[in-house]
Parts: C-alpha cells; sequence; structure tokens
C-alpha cells in the first residue's frame, strides 16, 4: 500500500479492516455520509479506508483519476478544502461530482514511512459544506493515524523480509555444511563421485551425477565410477561414452560435441532447461533414454582441479528444469567443493602410490629356508597416507639360520616410514652376524640410535630359528616392548610366548635384553604380528591378543597365505593404525 503506482487493477483486496475503521471514526465526529483513507497512482486511486460510497464505487474501490479531488492533494502537499465543488472551475466536470456525489470536499495529505505523500484521508458531503479548522485538523490527526499504520506494515514487512532472508540464508548455509560433510571424508576419486551423487540428490533433487577427469595421455574426459550404482558403466545421453577394453573408466571426447567437455573448453557451468534443448544444441548426445536414467534438465560446470588434471561436474534431473538464482548458487558451490576433494584425492593418490612403493622397497622379499615354509602381509592403515612405521623382515644369518624380525615405529606416516627403514637396516645389519643371540642385536640396535640420535621408539621381536631334535626346530626371541608372538602346536593348542618386557627401542642403551628358547616341533606354526592387529578402540590389548590366538587356534592346516588373509579380513578399511604380520611354519617330516 506505500508503492507510489498504488495496487494492480485486478487486486481482490483492496479492502482494509483497519482503515475502515479509520474511516467509519471520520464519519461519526464530522458528521458526513462518506469518508476515504485514498491511496492515488499514475491512473487510478483505490480506497483501502471507504465508506459511504455509492454503488458499485463502494465495492470496487477503485475509481480512474477523471474521478478524483485526492491527486490534488498529493500533488500539492496540502489539504484541499472545497465547500461546494460545482463551483470551483477545476472540479465542477470532475467525475467524482456526478457518479460518486461529492459536492463538499476536505482531504488532508497521507505520507508514506519515507516522508512521500502517497495519497489522501478526506471527508465527502453531498451537499454544501463550510469545512472548520476544527474539521481539518481532526482530518490531519486521523491522516497521522493512518500514516502510523503505513509505517507499522512497512516494518513488518520489512521485518518478516529480514526474516524470510536469514531463513534463506541459514538453509542455504546448511545445505552448503551437507556439501562440505558430505566430501569431506572422501579419499579417493570414487569416494568422491558417490559423496556427489549423494548430496547432490539430497539437496537439488537430482536423478544422476557424474564427475569427469581429463585423462592426458588419451585426451579423453574420463567419468569416474561409483560403486554399486547399476547402469554406471553407461552415461545418461552420452551415446559415446564407453568403456575401453582394459577396464578403464568410461569416457567421452574432448571437444564440444557433448555437455560436459563444452562446458570443460568453454571454461564455464553450462545450464540446460530441458532435453530437447540438449539434443538441440549436441546431437551426438543420443536420446532420452539411452542413459541409466530418462534425463531432462543438466547442469555441467568446470572444475578448477589443482594441477594438469582439469575436470567436470554433471548432474541431470528426470525433469525439466530452470535453476532459480538461488539453486544456481548451490550448483556452483558443490562444484567448488566438488574440485577441492578431486584435488586433494589426486594428490592422496599421488602420495599414497609413492608411498606405498617405498614400503614396498623397505619390506623387501622373503626367503625361502628348507623346510621351513615363510608369509607375510603389511596392511596399511584405513586413515592417512598407505604408508606406516610397521614392518616385518625375514632373512638368514651368515651361517644361513633364518632371522625373523616384526615392529613398529610410532606413527603411521611417511615420516615414520623412513626412522622404520633406518631401524629395519641397522637391526639387518647386527642380527645378521651368525652365533649372536637375537638379545645381542636389539642392544646394538639401542645404541646406534641414541649415538646416532636417530630420535625413535620402536617395539619389535627378533627371532632366530635353529635346527633342533627330530626335525624340529628351536626358536630364539628376544622382545622390545612387542606384542608376544603367538606359537601353535601341531595339536591346534595356542601358547602366547610372554616374557618378562624389556624396554622398547631408544629408550635406554644400557637396560640389558634378554633373549627366551621354546622348541619349534614339526608342523608347529610361528606367528609374528604389530598391534594394528588386535588393538582397538573399544577392545583392550590382551583381549585382542587371546581373539586372534583363538583365530590362530581354529587355523584349518592350510597354506600360511591362506591364514594371513583369514586373519586379515576383519581388519581391512577398519583401523587407524597399519598392520605386519609375519608367520613361519615348521614343514612335517614327508
Amino acid at each position: 500500500m506505500t508503492s507510489t503506482d498504488g495496487p494492480p487493477a485486478d487486486d481482490p483486496t483492496i479492502a482494509d479492516a483497519d482503515f475502515d475503521g479509520l474511516v467509519a471514526l471520520v464519519r461519526t465526529l464530522l458528521d458526513v455520509p462518506t469518508a476515504l483513507v485514498t491511496l492515488v497512482g499514475p491512473d487510478e486511486q483505490v480506497f483501502p479506508g471507504a465508506v459511504g460510497l455509492p454503488a458499485p464505487w463502494q465495492a470496487r474501490r477503485r475509481t480512474p483519476l477523471s474521478h478524483s479531488f485526492c491527486q490534488y492533494v498529493r500533488q500539492s502537499a496540502q489539504p484541499l478544502v472545497v465547500g461546494d465543488a460545482r463551483r470551483v472551475e477545476v472540479l465542477a466536470d470532475n467525475g467524482a461530482v456526478a457518479d460518486l456525489g461529492v459536492v463538499a470536499y476536505c482531504g488532508v495529505p497521507l505520507l508514506a514511512p519515507d516522508g512521500e505523500v502517497v495519497g489522501a484521508v478526506c471527508a465527502i458531503d453531498g451537499r454544501p459544506r463550510e469545512w472548520t479548522e476544527t474539521d481539518v485538523a481532526l482530518l490531519t490527526q486521523v491522516a497521522g493515524l493512518a500514516a502510523s499504520e503505513l509505517r507499522l506494515r512497512v516494518a513488518t514487512r520489512d521485518a518478516e523480509a529480514a526474516r524470510r532472508a536469514a531463513e534463506q540464508a541459514g538453509e542455504q548455509n546448511r545445505l552448503l555444511l551437507r556439501f562440505a560433510e558430505a566430501l569431506a571424508d572422501a579419499v579417493t576419486l570414487p569416494d568422491v563421485a558417490a559423496a556427489v551423487s549423494s548430496a547432490a540428490t539430497e539437496v537439488l533433487g537430482t536423478a544422476w551425477s557424474y564427475v569427469g577427469l581429463v585423462d592426458p595421455r588419451t585426451r579423453r574426459l574420463r567419468l569416474v565410477p561409483v560403486a554399486g550404482r547399476p547402469g554406471d558403466g553407461d552415461r545418461d545421453g552420452h551415446r559415446d561414452g564407453d568403456r575401453d577394453g582394459d577396464g578403464e573408466w568410461p569416457s567421452l571426447p574432448l571437444g564440444t560435441d557433448h555437455p560436459p567437455t563444452a562446458a570443460l573448453a568453454r571454461g564455464r557451468a553450462l545450464f540446460l532447461p530441458d532435453a530437447a534443448t540438449t539434443l538441440a544444441r549436441f546431437p551426438a548426445a543420443g536420446s532420452v533414454t539411452d542413459g541409466p536414467v530418462r534425463f531432462e534438465a543438466s547442469a555441467h560446470l568446470p572444475l578448477p582441479v589443482a594441477g594438469d588434471l582439469p575436470g567436470t561436474l554433471s548432474l541431470v534431473w528426470d525433469g525439466p528444469r530452470t535453476p532459480t538464482p538461488a539453486e544456481e548458487g548451490l550448483v556452483l558451490a558443490l562444484a567448488r567443493y566438488t574440485a577441492q576433494a578431486v584435488s586433494r584425492a589426486v594428490l592422496l593418490a599421488e602420495q599414497e602410490s609413492v608411498a606405498t612403493t617405498l614400503q614396498r622397497a623397505l619390506l623387501g622379499e622373503l626367503p625361502a629356508p628348507a623346510g621351513l615354509e615363510l608369509a607375510a602381509r603389511y596392511l596399511p592403515s584405513s586413515a592417512g597416507a598407505q604408508v606406516g612405521g610397521d614392518w616385518w623382515d625375514a632373512f638368514e644369518d651368515s651361517d644361513g639360520a633364518p632371522v625373523l624380525v616384526i615392529g613398529d615405529v610410532t606413527g603411521h606416516d611417511v615420516r615414520a616410514a623412513a626412522t622404520m627403514g633406518q631401524l629395519r637396516s641397522m637391526l639387518r645389519g647386527f642380527a645378521f652376524e651368525a652365533g649372536e643371540p637375537p638379545a645381542h642385536a636389539l642392544g646394538r640396535l639401542d645404541a646406534a640410535v641414541g649415538g646416532l640420535r636417530v630420535g625413535a621408539l620402536a617395539t619389535a621381536v627378533v627371532a632366530r630359528v635353529d635346527p633342533g631334535d627330530d626335525g624340529g626346530r628351536v626358536l630364539s626371541w628376544s622382545n622390545a616392548g612387542h606384542p608376544p608372538p603367538l606359537l601353535r602346536s601341531p595339536d591346534g593348542t595356542v601358547e602366547v610366548l610372554t616374557s618378562p618386557p624389556d624396554l622398547l627401542v631408544g629408550l635406554d642403551p644400557a637396560r640389558a635384553r634378554s633373549t627366551w628358547r621354546t622348541p619349534l616341533p614339526p608342523g608347529s606354526t610361528l606367528l609374528l604380528y604389530t598391534d594394528g592387529l588386535v588393538e582397538r578402540r573399544r577392545t583392550d590389548l590382551d583381549s585382542g591378543i587371546a581373539q586372534l590366538a583363538g583365530a590362530l587356534a581354529g587355523d584349518d592346516r592350510g597354506s600360511l597365505d591362506d591364514l594371513l588373509d583369514r586373519l586379515l579380513a576383519g581388519v581391512r578399511g577398519s583401523t587407524d593404525d597399519d598392520v605386519a604380520l609375519l608367520a613361519l611354519r615348521v614343514t612335517p617330516a614327508s
């Protein structure tokens, strides 16, 4: 009601009870048949407050300006007092005289909250009348009340608009937070693709979405699959999206023939409202039903991925859609979050590739001593780089006796792996000397760590296997604060080779270490392991070792490789620590 243009002609809500109450008061106090609150626009005037107008004007609540005295109040911003309009030249022919029965008129300005005159509050009589200063003053007071009502409504409207804006901003922030949360834990490219697909469906109502990355070798846009999503080898409406014969991800040729690659080539977002528009602009995209879902609207956005691996994000809806500015903002925000997650995943993959290569080089290969079977495994943690401080080692000393080592440097990152490499190399050299007990090798390692200021703390078990009686062997071992070895006898019983604990490597080079011995009969199995296999947040170390001993006791005497795979089956993807395993079995005499 504060617009200077007035409401539209077909507005059915002009009547206002509050303003009707004000003009009813005017009619009573001034003893007039008609009183109005008028808003004057460029072509007409409307009456939010009206009482006493003749039919049909009372119901219509509007007249053209040809029937308006109030327009002059608005123009002059002064009261207009007319005793007999028929005697006023400028008013005598006004349509209000003949059609509304206006003879005497007294009107005062109605002010909007900004101080602009937007209409009038007026009293009308059908006969000549001499208006008094008291009449004008009373109308002025009522106009003040009407102006206050306008100010209140503007303030209420503004407050409501601010509330809605705050709600929209809060909802926008909630949706952006949902994007951030969905992508925060994604560490691989398929993880990112799955998180984007889930978040886009939840927040934007998409039927399908995918991430593409440029393969610099083939100059094609490779589409990252989402694990477990049916039809993921095909892409919506992209006939040329094919899976290579070598099992690599499906891809599209670069250029401008397909929406994703066109967005990438042009470097800006591409919004397509429906399938007809898509097929008209991109005939190579195929038909509406070529893909895993029937597609209509779609959005394709280039991803500013760090480095030399640009990518795209494509969102597909199953109905026509023209995004609102707010939706476009959400789509662009999702693209930014996706680009960050893809950059992180690419970088992590590169780091993991380097780390895995390093770990494999450090761990080496297993020897093949006569009469013994050996197997080993290394499992990186489910968080962080695919490398850590756990290690195993197996070799033959200068007399040909097998030496087994399991160890764990604090930490599970590249720095821990580098420290592990130093300790492993030194320990291998110390233990290679024939005839020395395992405790001697650990003692020399202690001295070297202190003297060379390696600054490392580690647990370790060093064991040597020597010939024994009746085709068996004898195990000698020394334990530097490491979880105890497990020994499975041929009858299936499992012994935990506990011993009075020695200190961790690196704590006290002067502290003496002990060597322990036990027989290894034919058919027995020795298991060395790191704490990542037995330690969980809700399980203490002793309980974990007991569970591992039970699993080892249930071994069906298959190969050692099978045994280690079974022991690791429940660990993959569920531990925050890396795991190393080393097993030895004394082969029964044939």
